[in-house]
């Protein structure tokens, strides 16, 4: 790998590299990207004979447009940097790399690389030293490479803002966040303790906090999800949005859990019958759900667009304010709530997310009728629900 060229980026105040490196080298590094990073885009199938036609080019010694990839971490790779220990750096990390743009050149790279293996193809060596050429971003912030990412991809098959989110934030999954575990869909794990939750849920509660939509719609729309980026790019001055949403939320279920007093659903001491099974039958098991998540991710995002807070830790201190004059019966009247609107939604998990949307905007906004009361809170929402559904 030799660095030919080094820009400093000031949109995103990243370092990019221009790289020149060989067929053979990428390969090497490729492996550790995609084997590291399970949400990386799978293969575009439709496009196999496009990628089949590079395959051919690549043989010959086709120069094809670099690969940008992007590093994530503290900015150790400065300007002032020279060029081995920037290689340095990047081999160092290499397992933290993400694939901005050329993933599906990726695959033909490797497909044509372990075909020459399998065939022992005479003209192998010489075809693993063609040349190719990859930018690095270095130092750059998750915002960043987001806003990188739809900006590099205009003209591919767009991938949802919510897919995006989930790559780069896929390192938290190892390394969990001040105590929280986030877990896999393909972990043979459930949630069931405090600080524990399913990263899926999480992620489409962030996506909702970007997008201010408790609908976490996919939205593939290049320029909408700009705006989104460039409206965020002031909040992410020196911090990490991903990390103070999540601490934000774990810190108020760890609040309600606390209130709850090992509350259960009874529905004995209930004055009217549920039409089925109760949304859930514990404090945690109520605010462990994507409902939930996408509600107070839209909640908030909303709360600070109209200067309600100014950002997702504002609301930390607002916590230990929550007060709740009988949280069995607040507890139990939520749990009638959700089965009033069970009865008359007609997309059931959409009017759930709704309803907490109001919920979570009036319980930490202080020009609400439910500011820091919970059970004003419950009953609030509803009334808002109502309204907007009827």
């Amino acid at each position: 790998m030799k660095i030919k060229d080094k820009i400093f980026d000031n949109r995103i105040n990243s370092l990019n590299l221009l790289i020149e490196t060989t067929i053979e080298e990428y390969y090497a590094l490729s492996k550790d990207i995609l084997d590291n990073n399970e949400f990386q885009r799978r293969r575009v199938k439709s496009s196999s004979s496009v990628y089949s036609l590079l395959k051919t080019d690549l043989r010959q010694g086709c120069v094809i447009p670099p690969i940008v990839l992007a590093l994530s971490m503290e900015a150790e790779a400065g300007k002032d940097q020279n060029d081995d220990d920037l290689v340095n750096t990047i081999l160092k990390h290499k397992e933290k790399l993400i694939i901005l743009d050329g993933l599906q050149r990726t695959y033909t790279i490797r497909d044509l690389v372990n075909e020459l293996e399998s065939k022992d193809d005479p003209e192998k060596d010489t075809i693993l030293k063609h040349k190719l050429r990859i930018e690095i971003y270095l130092g750059i912030n998750k915002l960043g490479i987001l806003y990188r990412m739809l900006t590099l991809n205009t003209g591919q098959t767009p991938m949802s803002s919510r897919h995006q989110i989930e790559i780069i934030y896929s390192d938290y999954i190892k390394a969990g966040i001040d105590g929280i575990k986030l877990i896999k869909e393909t972990d043979d794990d459930t949630p069931s303790n405090e600080s524990e939750y399913k990263f899926k849920d999480i992620i489409e509660g962030f996506t909702s906090y970007i997008e201010r939509d408790y609908l976490t719609i996919d939205r593939t729309d290049i320029l909408d999800n700009i705006k989104s980026l460039e409206k965020l790019a002031i909040e992410n001055q020196g911090s990490d949005l991903f990390k103070d949403f999540l601490i934000a939320y774990d810190s108020f279920v760890k609040k309600i859990n606390t209130l709850s007093n090992g509350w259960s659903f009874n529905d004995e001491v209930l004055d009217q019958k549920l039409s089925g099974q109760p949304f859930a039958k514990t404090a945690l098991k109520i605010f462990n759900k994507s409902q939930v998540m996408t509600g107070f991710g839209s909640a908030i995002g909303k709360l600070i667009d109209n200067k309600a807070i100014e950002e997702t830790s504002d609301i930390l201190p607002l916590l230990d304010k929550i007060n709740s004059e009988n949280i069995n019966e607040d507890l139990n009247t939520l749990i009638v709530r959700l089965d009033n609107i069970r009865n008359t939604a007609k997309k059931i998990g959409n009017d759930q997310r709704m309803y907490f949307h109001f919920f979570f905007r009036e319980l930490f906004d202080k020009k609400s009728d439910g500011y820091l009361n919970l059970k004003d809170a419950i009953n609030e929402a509803f009334t808002q629900y109502e309204r907007k559904t009827r």
